[in-house]
């Protein structure tokens, strides 16, 4: 799932802007112009890489076309990221827990079978998968309760 119009519709308005504003700010203090953080992060964005999308709590899905070699875990889930790096875990242990088979990863990934703990990896890797899934925060946040409409009767 690429495209801005499509992660709207995913976690909505409100939420992609503060991750997108987040994203501007983090390139500004590394001493990038403003508006050239903000037309680099919306292109980056727009087209769906991994280094402006890539947030805590998404699911991502290996892509048809990527080589298993290349990312060796069918389905990930983002538990943290920090910077240029991710902390993720393998979603397919869930569903199967013999799905991992440790002995053909790259050593860069070799943990990626660690169910609890996750294992750190470039947030590049996630350019050979879509996002599926994405529950920011604010998702976890209390909504406010709306009284219900009082209806009056006739003669109250």
């Amino acid at each position: 799932m690429t495209g801005l119009a499509s992660l709207t519709w995913l976690i909505g308005t409100q939420a992609l802007s503060d991750h997108i504003v987040a994203r501007v700010n983090e390139l500004v203090e590394a001493g990038i112009e403003y508006a050239q953080a903000c037309t680099a992060v919306t292109d980056a964005a727009d087209a769906g890489e991994a280094w402006a999308i890539a947030a805590t709590r998404q699911a991502w899905e290996r892509r048809p076309d990527t080589d298993e070699d290349d990312a060796p875990i069918r389905r990930l889930y983002v538990l943290e990221r920090t910077g240029n790096t991710v902390v993720v875990a393998d979603l397919d242990l869930d569903e199967d827990p013999q799905a991992n088979r440790t002995g053909g990863l790259q050593p860069q990934h070799s943990r990626l079978g660690n169910e609890e703990q996750g294992a750190v990896v470039d947030v590049e890797l996630l350019n050979l998968y879509d996002l599926r899934a994405w529950d920011p925060f604010e998702h976890l946040l209390p909504t406010a309760a709306v009284p219900a409409a009082r209806t009056t009767g006739v003669g109250e």
